[in-house]
């Protein structure tokens, strides 16, 4: 670790670099019905704008991994920060639905490129258990984003137009480029040559990771069903005041970072692996009370298990990026890049399952959240057999 940085410069650094995209991905949501009536069209098309977000934030983060790899993190954290700011900015003044989509997909794109190096960077710093460690601290600061994100973006509806959000959302970018230009120096990193298609080959192909990957991403998926049906289950399945869907929001996150914060002291002692394990089999046992739950005509049952399940992510996904880029030292970034992409990839894909088989009732939703845990603990029970810690070199 560079002896100009304390660990809290890292920690509060990096993790107001990740915040940017919650931010902008909570933050707008209880806006949606007054973007479709100032821009003369219907909530479900507004609701688009947020799968655009989660595309460009994966198309952003293939396409700056291999480059920050080759030449560099500050660069690409530069250049992505930008873009998003400006094309924040220029959500305030649009008056059309089809440029807000463009705009909202740009956005994202530089989202992508800026944040794809977060991990990256982690890993340059810290390795094995440490980069576990870290990354849960930064999870559990970052995640103060999607908690205060729908009740900040309430507030900001009750004394302003909706495009103040995303004014605020550009100045608060500028704000985190600067904050990381001054506050954090250049880190030594292993360069490798700009070969995209060979990074993403050796990544993919390499079976170890792959199911570390895909069984992370397979649990991660169900907070995306969550979130794309979240306003569903609270507001209209159980009749909550948006102040009460904020609290009830808030909270599943709230709980993520207690499990982060857990994981980051139990981390010290036990293997990652089995801190993954842990969370990953708890998130499925979980994902079973919640589908047997899901008749329920009171809220709080079906509160208490969201919670515990969203929660249980504090201890999958840090663990699982940092067994995944022990593997590849000399591009991470790319490596992060396809978890990214498969990520915002799945997720989207589960909340288009859950939204197609929507039938007024939470089968469809606890359904698929069920089924993604069950599927990522299978894989990783199955697959992670005879694993051993790696260190060094490119597999």
């Amino acid at each position: 670790m560079s002896h100009t940085l304390t660990e809290r410069q890292v920690v509060l650094t990096l993790a107001s670099l990740s915040a940017i995209t919650p931010l902008a991905i909570d933050m707008y949501l209880p806006a949606f019905p007054a973007i479709a009536a100032d821009l003369h069209t219907t909530i479900p098309n507004v609701e688009i704008s947020l799968s655009l977000f989660f595309l460009g934030l994966a198309m952003g983060q293939l396409f700056g991994g291999p480059i920050s790899d080759a030449y560099g993190r500050r660069p690409m954290i530069v250049i992505g920060l930008v873009v998003f700011a400006l094309s924040s900015f220029l959500l305030t003044l649009t008056d059309d639905i089809t440029l807000f989509w463009v705009l909202r997909g740009i956005q994202s794109f530089g989202g992508g490129i800026a944040t794809v190096n977060v991990s990256a960077i982690v890993r340059d710093m810290f390795d094995g258990k440490e980069s576990a460690r870290i990354f849960s601290l930064i999870a559990m600061v970052m995640l103060m984003a999607p908690l205060l994100a729908p009740t900040l973006g309430s507030l900001v509806l009750k004394f302003f137009e909706w495009e103040v959000i995303f004014m605020i959302l550009s100045l608060y970018t500028l704000f985190a480029l600067g904050f990381y230009l001054v506050r954090f120096p250049k880190v030594e990193q292993k360069r490798s040559k700009i070969t995209p298609i060979q990074n993403y080959k050796a990544i993919l192909s390499h079976k170890q990771a792959m199911v570390f990957i895909v069984s992370q991403i397979l649990c991660t998926s169900g907070m995306y069903t969550y979130i794309t049906s979240s306003s569903f289950i609270y507001m209209e399945h159980f009749h909550l005041s948006a102040s009460q869907f904020s609290l009830f929001f808030g909270a599943s996150v709230l709980m993520m970072m207690v499990c982060g914060r857990l994981n980051a002291w139990i981390v010290k002692k036990k293997d990652p692996l089995m801190l993954l394990r842990f969370g990953i089999n708890a998130q499925a046992i979980v994902g079973i009370l919640l589908f047997a739950s899901q008749e329920s005509t009171s809220v709080y049952p079906i509160f208490l298990l969201i919670g515990l399940y969203i929660g249980l992510l504090g201890f999958i996904f840090s663990n699982a990026i940092s067994l995944i880029l022990e593997f590849f030292p000399t591009m991470s970034a790319s490596a992060n890049a396809i978890i990214g992409v498969l990520q915002y990839s799945v997720g989207a894909f589960m909340g288009f399952v859950a939204s197609f088989l929507h039938d007024g009732t939470l089968f469809p939703i606890t359904g698929v959240m069920m089924v993604a845990s069950l599927l990522g603990t299978t894989l990783l029970m199955l697959g992670s057999r005879g694993y051993s810690p790696h260190h060094g070199g490119q597999s």
